[in-house]
């Protein structure tokens, strides 16, 4: 007889974790993937018409995308291991 998935070793419950947190991650990183497909269609246009400056200011969503997550991450962690 295994042991139903919800109680094998590797598991770990967070007793910190919110719904909340979960939802707010999972709205972040929807919104990244949309955001992010956009900003690489406009910059390979930019890119592709030459203009420079069009394509640096598409190249700061990627920045933009990856402090979202990035904080998003370091919020989840710290509710986890500290509240």
């Amino acid at each position: 007889m295994q042991r139903p998935l919800g109680r094998s070793r590797s598991y770990h419950e967070w007793p910190s974790s919110t719904p909340v947190v979960d939802a707010v991650r999972t709205i972040v990183a929807f919104a990244s993937l949309v955001i992010g497909a956009h900003a690489a269609l406009f910059l390979t246009f930019a890119i592709l018409d030459g203009d420079r400056q069009a394509a640096a200011q598409n190249a700061l969503f990627f920045v933009a995308i990856g402090v979202a997550n990035g904080l998003m991450d370091g919020l989840r962690h710290w509710r986890r291991h500290h509240g």
